[in-house]
């Protein structure tokens, strides 16, 4: 009896060490199961950025939201629902059709180009016939083009002034040479090398080698410092570009990234655009920083329609009851078209892109038709209203981890919705910011190739010649033709002698050019 009940005893503390050990290795397996879920998550967010990386470094690159990608644009969807649709085997047909056959080249318009003409004639002996020994009839031509080049001339201006003296009075008289910049480089030298750094992307020992095979030798750092006295000496201009922010009512903001060497940091150029017809210009400014207090201090007096992403640093200003904030559509739409690249189904982003797209249809509506801006709000409430509702309706049904490609887009659109669908009831207003990123453009590819500023005096006067040139380009102004004669005025300008407005470049008279 004492053994059955000794090994009763010890079957219940086995059982019990059992029971014990299975709930531990229970819980073992709850964690690892858990930690699995979380690795397999996290293995599909590095795959999603890893296809993103790739894609945003070598895949085609577009923001026309009117094209057709890789699917057919007459894909439909029943708008009430969002489960994966996946692509269908469609009908074939064949189609033909007749075209004009293209000439091979390409014909150049050299209409505006001086013209040198070279005649050629038959010698003397050769116009008679050498069958009856009639004189031969001049009956026609034929011609033929060729397009010269003549390299660019460097030549010296040799200021030479006259000095007269009165014998009895011992006094002297010089005449006066016109004022210009005070440095060797006339006004012509400096505004091309400005013009090639900025516009054409040329950094200033390229120019100098430039410069060499042209016969002069003029060192980078000379050549650096004739475009800082220029900036310096059109300050005023400036001063008077910077002010225009308060006169006008359609504004669109973005910032880009730029290098400072001395000292080493990140910087950024904000790019201030004004699209109203008669006041268009832009404004590049320099600051270290990316913070709200910039765009408050540059706007602080800006009252009128304000556009821009998503970036916070523009709640503040947007929130100013004389100021109107809107989104940007561009943006929104370009998270989504991330999502629909890495996907190998047409599922819910293609739907949002698609819808998308029906805003946009009726953006390039009202632009063939060149609608007014009241006819184009008209249109827009009619028309786009109905579109943002289904998209709204669409996006609240999405459900995705936050940390996907996909949620990301989803909160994006959720977050600036009421930035987004603010454009309807505007009609001067634009349905994105693209405009304000082409201005940037320019500036994006002189950075590939001079890689940073040496400073933030020199980055502040770049900021005021990318200004001046894109401003140039919106009114249809030379960029060069514009430097030179505000160079030559630059003494009166640094004076306030002539009114700053009237020598802005969207003001300025094109005969004074």
């Amino acid at each position: 009896m004492q053994d059955t009940a000794k090994n009763i005893a010890l079957s219940q503390e086995n059982l019990t060490c059992l029971l014990d050990q299975n709930a531990e290795l229970s819980q073992k397996i709850s964690t690892l199961e858990q930690r699995l879920v979380e690795l397999e998550k996290r293995e599909a967010y590095l795959v999603e950025q890893l296809k993103l990386g790739r894609l945003r470094k070598f895949g085609k690159q577009t923001d026309n939201p009117n094209q057709l990608w890789l699917f057919n644009p007459e894909d439909i969807f029943d708008e009430g629902t969002i489960e994966e649709v996946k692509p269908e085997e469609q009908e074939k047909e064949t189609i033909t059709y007749t075209r004009t056959k293209k000439s091979v080249g390409r014909k150049l318009d050299t209409s505006k180009l001086p013209r040198k003409q070279i005649v050629y004639d038959l010698p003397q002996e050769e116009k008679t016939c050498s069958c009856c020994g009639n004189e031969l009839e001049k009956i026609g031509v034929d011609k033929s083009e060729q397009i010269e080049y003549i390299p660019a001339q460097l030549s010296v201006l040799e200021h030479v002034c006259n000095k007269y003296t009165c014998r009895h009075c011992e006094t002297i008289k010089t005449a006066k040479k016109p004022e210009s910049t005070k440095c060797m480089a006339a006004p012509s030298l400096i505004a091309d090398v400005i013009v090639k750094k900025l516009e054409h992307h040329l950094p200033w020992y390229r120019q100098s080698k430039i410069f060499t095979q042209d016969g002069l030798d003029i060192p980078a750092n000379t050549i650096c410092n004739w475009y800082l006295q220029s900036g310096k000496l059109l300050d005023k201009l400036e001063e008077a570009l910077k002010s225009q922010l308060n006169n006008i009512h359609l504004l669109q903001v973005d910032e880009t990234t730029v290098k400072v060497l001395k000292p080493e940091t990140k910087g950024y150029m904000w790019v201030y655009h004004s699209y109203g017809a008669n006041n268009k210009f832009v404004l590049f400014d320099y600051n270290d920083s990316r913070c709200s207090d910039v765009v408050n201090t540059t706007l602080e007096n800006y009252t009128g329609i304000l556009q821009a992403d998503g970036y916070s640093g523009y709640n503040s200003i947007g929130s100013k009851k004389a100021v109107i904030r809107i989104g940007c559509w561009a943006h929104c739409r370009r998270k989504f078209v991330e999502v629909v690249k890495l996907s190998e189904v047409k599922g819910k982003a293609y739907k949002v892109v698609e819808l998308i797209k029906e805003l946009y249809k009726v953006e390039a509506e009202a632009r063939e038709q060149n609608l007014s801006y009241q006819a184009r709000q008209i249109l827009r409430q009619a028309r786009s209203k109905e579109v943002l509702e289904n998209i709204h309706d669409l996006l609240s049904k999405i459900t995705s981890s936050t940390q996907s490609a996909l949620g990301k887009a989803v909160t994006y659109a959720l977050n600036q919705w009421e930035y987004l669908i603010r454009y309807v009831d505007y009609g001067e207003a634009e349905i994105d910011n693209n405009w304000a990123e082409n201005q940037i453009r320019p500036f994006a590819l002189g950075r590939r190739n001079w890689l940073f500023i040496g400073n933030k005096e020199s980055a502040k006067i770049a900021s005021f010649f990318y200004s001046i040139i894109q401003t140039c380009r919106l009114n249809n102004i030379d960029p060069r033709k514009y430097l030179i004669y505000v160079l030559n005025n630059a003494g009166k300008i640094r004076r306030e002698e002539v009114d700053l407005n009237t020598m802005l470049p969207q003001f300025i008279d094109p005969k004074l050019l």
